[in-house]
């Protein structure tokens, strides 16, 4: 029997699905193939040889053949654990929006280096401690490199300049002005000056930021709705 040439390739666990019987399905952003979906054979058993090399938030080293259906998993060696985040549930759920949001928006096989990079950058940013400005960052710099982020420098429709933004439109595509404000919801200037510092400035800048509660809120409904809308539900 022809042995099969295996391939190695780093990658980062995002989430874990139910596989065929004692299988399980396990998706990753690799640095090579960009999203894949592998199984990984025997990996609900307790005493699984992959076992904590596969756990989501993981960056981890693979070596796997190609199957018919999905590509299976081989061996697999941590190269970072990001344990700070698997120790604390506000970590994790921030990590696992992460994950969503790029397994949702994100084809398969389509390698994106940048898109790595960002992923390792605020899982490394998570295990710092975090801050509650990262999902909002995170998410417009990964709509940008996706070619989906909403314009929020000027009107969409007529382009003024944002300082006479009065609403944000899902529809269109980001700010609008008052002629064009339709069923656009209203979003405050202080909110746009801050979503055009998140697409801007470094996370060593943006980590200096501080804003009110409410702020945070406006800026908050914005980008999940923004994400909810592109995401098609």
């Amino acid at each position: 029997m022809r042995r099969l040439p295996l391939y190695k390739t780093k990658g980062i666990v995002l989430l874990q699905r139910k596989g065929q019987e004692a299988d399980k399905n396990v998706v990753l952003w690799t640095l090579n193939y960009g999203k894949m979906e592998f199984c990984a054979k025997g990996l609900r058993k307790i005493r699984s040889r992959l076992g904590a090399t596969l756990e989501p938030f993981t960056l981890t080293e693979i070596a796997f053949w190609w199957g018919e259906r999905l590509a299976i998993i081989r061996e697999a060696k941590i190269i970072h654990p990001y344990s700070e985040i698997k120790e604390n549930l506000d970590l994790i759920e921030s990590a696992s929006f992460l994950a969503k949001v790029v397994d949702r928006l994100t084809q398969q096989n389509h390698p994106d280096k940048d898109l790595f990079a960002l992923i390792i950058s605020v899982l490394l940013w998570l295990s710092e401690g975090g801050n509650p400005l990262i999902k909002p960052f995170f998410s417009l710099r990964l709509l940008s490199l996706l070619g989906l982020s909403p314009q929020i420098a000027e009107c969409v429709c007529c382009q003024k300049k944002k300082e006479e933004a009065v609403g944000f439109s899902l529809e269109r595509g980001g700010l609008v002005c008052k002629v064009h404000q339709g069923d656009s919801f209203p979003i405050a200037r202080e909110v746009v000056h801050i979503l055009n510092r998140l697409s801007s400035l470094s996370i060593a800048e943006v980590k200096r930021i501080t804003i009110a509660s409410n702020l945070f809120c406006e800026i908050e409904k914005a980008i999940s709705s923004y994400l909810t809308y592109q995401m098609g539900s």
